[in-house]
């Protein structure tokens, strides 16, 4: 199964980091350039504008998922030019509901607290079996080790089996996601026959 449309979260803001846009910037190229249609926020600001600007400029196709409440925070109105698409939901569930459903794959990069629910709503849904999609987490320059600490704390104390460790790929390099997705991809479709 090839690989045809992945769903990017990340912040609406670069970061302290350079290295975070430059990963984002990087990313939007691969992206492009293996023929992969790009899902994210719509954001036009932070690593969500960087990721979606070089998709589209590397002519990718990009397709934006925002709600109404967000125009003055991200603005999309930003990325008219960097977007094919845009589709505009009054409720934050229904977005992420129409993200998840939209993606074969999905990709984490450095962000704030709305990039954590999302990453912890992918992980859940796996978890409970109501998804069976990758999950890669980019943790450019260990920025998500903490998060990982936690969760193993969680194992360690019980609340979390330790094969929910194997339901978010963990990679610290933009060149290895997709082709990470499309090993975990053909492995999925093997296992499903």
């Amino acid at each position: 199964m090839r690989l045809k449309s992945i769903c990017v979260f990340c912040g609406g803001k670069n970061g302290n980091d350079p290295a975070f846009e430059k990963a984002a910037t990087e990313l939007g190229r691969l992206i492009a350039e293996n023929g992969v249609k790009l899902i994210f926020g719509a954001g036009g600001t932070g690593l969500m504008g960087a990721v979606a600007t070089s998709c589209k400029q590397h002519g990718g196709e990009v397709i934006g998922m925002t709600i109404s409440h967000l125009f003055e925070i991200e603005r999309p109105d930003l990325m008219q030019d960097a977007m094919d698409e845009i589709r505009v939901f009054q409720k934050l569930y229904e977005r992420k509901f129409a993200m998840t459903s939209a993606a074969e794959a999905f990709c984490v990069l450095p962000g704030g607290l709305g990039t954590v629910d999302e990453l912890m709503e992918l992980t859940v849904l796996r978890q409970l079996g109501l998804f069976n999609k990758p999950i890669i987490l980019l943790s450019i320059n260990g920025f998500f080790k903490p998060l990982k600490e936690a969760i193993q704390y969680m194992i360690d104390e019980g609340f979390m089996k330790p094969e929910h460790l194997n339901l978010i790929t963990p990679l610290d390099k933009v060149e290895d996601v997709l082709p990470t997705i499309e090993k975990e991809l053909k492995e999925l479709d093997k296992n499903s026959k």
